[in-house]
C-alpha cells in the first residue's frame, strides 16, 4: 500500500507542526497517514501513543495501523485497551508502542497508563469532535492535564464547528494557546451574541476561527481526493395518516413556538415538540387508538421503495434520529421478506461489527440505523441509495451517514431521499440543520452548505409579456 501524494504531504506536515489537526472530508483518507506518523514517531523518536476514539472504531483502526506500519509495528505493539477494570490493568502493562482506547477509558486511565510508560508523548484522536468538543467537561479537562505533560496531538475530524461555534475551543486552546485571553469565557466574549437571558443565539466573526485553524490544521475536500461528489438528493413530501394528523395539531403549535425560540438548536427539544416526533415517527408508544396505526405516511412512502428494492435485490440504508422508530422499520421490512440489521445505541460494538460484515457480505439486505451511530466506522460503498425518514439535529451527522456510502470513486451517484410531512415541525429540523451548516461553511467556505428545504418557486406569470392574441394566431 502506498500513499497517495497529498497524504504524504499531510505526513511531512505532522512532522513540522508538534500539535496538530486534520480537518479533512470523511472518505479522504484521514487514517493512512497518521498511522505511519505513529509508526514513524515510534521507530524515529522511541514516542509511545495513546490513539483515542469512538469504541466502534477500534478494531478498525487497529487493522489499519498493523497495515500501514508493518515494517515498524507487529501484532504485538498495537492493543485495544479495554473490559474490566483488571483486564485494562493488564493491557495497560503490555509494551506495547500504540494504545488504542475508547474516549472514556482515556479519561479514567490515562494517568495509570502513563505511570506505566512515562515515554508515551503523543496523543491521536479520531473523530476528534465526538470525544472533547465541551470546555468545561469532565471528558476535555482531564484532556487538558494529560496534554500539560506531552509533546504531540494529532487530532482527526471532518467535522471540528459541531453545531455551535466554540465545540472547536478545546482544540484552539491546545494548538493555539493565548489566541483568547480568558480562555473560553475569552472566546464567548470575542464570538458569541447573548440574548437578554444569557442565551447565545448567534456567532460573531467565525472567519478569525478559521484563520487561526490555518496555523495548525490540513484540510482536503472530498472534490479534491475524489473529483466531484457523486450524490443525487430527493426531497419527498408525505402526508400524516388522518389519525396520526388530528392528534398531531393539538400539539404542533406549541411544538413550533419552542423552535422559535432562537437559543434552542434542537439540543434540548421542549416537551410538546417531542410529542410531535413521536406522533410523526412512531406514533405507536402513545398507545390506543393511535397503536392501531398499521403505516404512517412517511412509512406509506417507504413502502414503494422497499418494493423496488425487493424487485431489484438491492441493498438500501434507512437512516432514523429515533430508536422507537427502528422497531417499527424493522418490523416493516422483516414482514416483506428482507434481511435486516440494526444499528442505534441500544446494540453492542460486537454486534455492530457483525451486521457490518454481514451486509458487505450480502448477507443483510437492508441496514437501519441512527446517523449518530452508524456515521463513521462503515464503508458501504456498495449501496446505491439511502433513505432518511427522520433527522437528528445535526448537520454533521447528515454528511457523516450518507457518506457511509460514498467512500472514494462512485461509478453511478448515490441516491438520498430525505423524507418530510407536509406542514410539520420537519421543516423547522431542516432549518435549524441547515443554519448549522451554514455556520461550519463560515469558518471554512470549503465546507459544503447543506440545503434542505427546497426553494420558493417563483410565480412566472409577471414575466409573461402583455400581448393580444386573435385565435388564428394560436393555429399553427
Amino acid at each position: 500500500m502506498e500513499l497517495r501524494d497529498y497524504q504524504v504531504a499531510d505526513l511531512a506536515f505532522y512532522m513540522s507542526k508538534p500539535r496538530c489537526g486534520n480537518f479533512s472530508d470523511p472518505g479522504t483518507g484521514k487514517t493512512p497517514p497518521t498511522c505511519v506518523y505513529m509508526g514513524w514517531m515510534w521507530d524515529e523518536k522511541k514516542v509511545r501513543t495513546i490513539w483515542a476514539m469512538p469504541k466502534s472504531l477500534r478494531k478498525k483502526n487497529l487493522k489499519e495501523l498493523i497495515a500501514w506500519t508493518s515494517w515498524d509495528l507487529d501484532a504485538a505493539d498495537v492493543v485495544i485497551v479495554g473490559g474490566s477494570p483488571a483486564r485494562r490493568s493488564r493491557i495497560m502493562k503490555m509494551d506495547a508502542k500504540v494504545f488504542i482506547m475508547g474516549f472514556d477509558c482515556f479519561t479514567r486511565n490515562w494517568p495509570e497508563i502513563v505511570a506505566q510508560h512515562p515515554d508515551i508523548d503523543m496523543l491521536v484522536g479520531d473523530e476528534w469532535h465526538m470525544g472533547f468538543k465541551t470546555d468545561g467537561s469532565q471528558r476535555t479537562q482531564s484532556l487538558y492535564e494529560f496534554m500539560e505533560r506531552t509533546t504531540y496531538l494529532v487530532a482527526m475530524t471532518g467535522t471540528v464547528i459541531d453545531g455551535r461555534l466554540d465545540t472547536c475551543y478545546p482544540l484552539l486552546e491546545l494548538c493555539t494557546p493565548g489566541a483568547y485571553i480568558g480562555g473560553h469565557a475569552g472566546f464567548l466574549m470575542a464570538h458569541a451574541i447573548e440574548n437578554s437571558y444569557g442565551q447565545i443565539v448567534a456567532w460573531r466573526d467565525p472567519p478569525r476561527v478559521g484563520r487561526l485553524f490555518k496555523q495548525f490544521a490540513i484540510r482536503h475536500t472530498f472534490e479534491e481526493a475524489y473529483g466531484p461528489e457523486a450524490k443525487v438528493l430527493v426531497y419527498e413530501s408525505c402526508e400524516m395518516a388522518s389519525r396520526q394528523r388530528e392528534f398531531y395539531d393539538e400539539f404542533e403549535e406549541t411544538a413550533l413556538l419552542e423552535l422559535e425560540n432562537s437559543w434552542l438548536d434542537g439540543t434540548m427539544p421542549g416537551v410538546n415538540l417531542i410529542r410531535c416526533r413521536q406522533l410523526m415517527e412512531h406514533p405507536q408508544t402513545f398507545g390506543p387508538p393511535l397503536d392501531t396505526i398499521a403505516l404512517t405516511g412517511k412509512e406509506e412512502r417507504l413502502q414503494i421503495h422497499l418494493e423496488d428494492h425487493k424487485r431489484t435485490g438491492k441493498p438500501l440504508i434507512i437512516f432514523s434520529a429515533l430508536t422507537a422508530q427502528h422497531d417499527r422499520l424493522v418490523a416493516q421490512c422483516k414482514k416483506m421478506g428482507f434481511r435486516v440489521g440494526m444499528i442505534d445505541g441500544r446494540v453492542s460494538g460486537a454486534r455492530r461489527a457483525q451486521i457490518d460484515e454481514d451486509f458487505q457480505a450480502g448477507l443483510l439486505d437492508i441496514v437501519i440505523a441512527s446517523a449518530a451511530t452508524a456515521g463513521v466506522g462503515f464503508n458501504w460503498g456498495h449501496v446505491d441509495h439511502v433513505v432518511f425518514i427522520s433527522l437528528d439535529f445535526m448537520d454533521s451527522s447528515f454528511v457523516q451517514a450518507y457518506r457511509r456510502a460514498i467512500r472514494g470513486v462512485r461509478k453511478t451517484p448515490l441516491l438520498i431521499t430525505v423524507m418530510e410531512y407536509e406542514n410539520s415541525v420537519d421543516q423547522k429540523i431542516f432549518a435549524i440543520v441547515e443554519k448549522k451548516s451554514a455556520l461550519a461553511h463560515a469558518v471554512d467556505d470549503t465546507k459544503e452548505q447543506i440545503k434542505l428545504r427546497k426553494p420558493k418557486a417563483k410565480s412566472t406569470l409577471k414575466q409573461l409579456p402583455t400581448a393580444t392574441f386573435k385565435m388564428g394566431d394560436l393555429i399553427s
